[in-house]
């Protein structure tokens, strides 16, 4: 059994696109070839979205020439649909359940493929430490060894459950070994807090992204889901700066960050 206190976050998968397809449309319809329809230059993600808006007024080539200018218009006009084109590809670990319970209430924009506790054995589990009990806040020491009690309590009982269903459940009502061993970890799991770790592949799009960074990096969202949201942020600021960098992130006197953007809601 193991403890964590705060997740990782990996940038898997982002958008990619076809020049020379979009050069071929560019000459079919008779309109300025690259670079003079695209000024987003080698920013990908950009170049989406820049592609999908002039789409609408066929306005290749002509209007605003800055990509800058372009993005912040697009935001600032709350014109989101066109920021649904571009994907990405999240991993995170050391989350806990508690955590995805909330994430996954988040649909629209949203893929997800999460850690089964039926086909995953959780004897030598982790847990995830509630932001309140880190072991940076000494003041919460006390509380932070009833939780830890509770969590060996936990582990224990759910081993000592696989144990004895093992020794109990017969073999004969189960069509193969796999369907007995999920039945017996999805009785064992019952015990399990939703401190347990998991782990979760993520994809949406930045609209989507955008509206959970907003919504769970504010002042009165859970600490754990709040770190995570920031967490995603700080990267996709570096990968997308044109499409998250309006975010502003700040510090707060208890010890945790609160993230809002310039153009809410779009």
């Amino acid at each position: 059994m193991a403890f964590k206190e705060n997740p990782s976050v990996y940038l898997v998968t982002k958008p990619a696109i076809n020049w020379p397809q979009i050069a071929n449309f560019f000459e079919e319809e008779n309109v300025p070839p690259i670079p003079d329809s695209v000024r987003a230059g080698d920013d990908e993600s950009a170049a989406v979205i820049e592609i999908s808006a002039r789409m609408c007024y066929m306005s290749y080539g002509r209007g605003r020439r800055d990509i800058t200018d372009f993005i912040n218009n697009l935001l600032s006009s709350k014109d989101g649909s066109v920021f649904e084109h571009v994907n990405y590809g999240l991993i995170v670990t050391g989350v806990s359940r508690s955590l995805t319970h909330e994430l996954v209430r988040h649909r629209a924009g949203f893929a997800y493929s999460q850690r089964s506790q039926r086909y995953v054995d959780e004897t030598e589990g982790t847990f995830v430490i509630p932001p309140a009990l880190s072991s940076k806040r000494d003041f919460t020491k006390e509380a932070r060894k009833v939780l830890d009690d509770a969590l060996v309590h936990a582990a224990e009982s759910y081993t000592e459950l696989v144990t004895a269903l093992e020794k109990s459940l017969p073999k004969s009502i189960f069509d193969s070994n796999t369907d007995r061993r999920k039945a017996i970890r999805q009785a064992a799991r019952s015990v399990l807090p939703n401190a347990t770790e998991t782990k979760i592949f993520i994809t949406a799009n930045v609209r989507a992204l955008r509206h959970f960074i907003e919504l769970r990096g504010a002042n009165f969202a859970d600490w754990e889901i709040r770190f995570l949201a920031i967490e995603i942020l700080k990267l996709l600021r570096v990968e997308a700066p044109l499409l998250f960098g309006d975010f502003l992130i700040e510090d707060l006197e208890d010890g945790t960050q609160i993230t809002y953007p310039k153009y809410s809601k779009v």
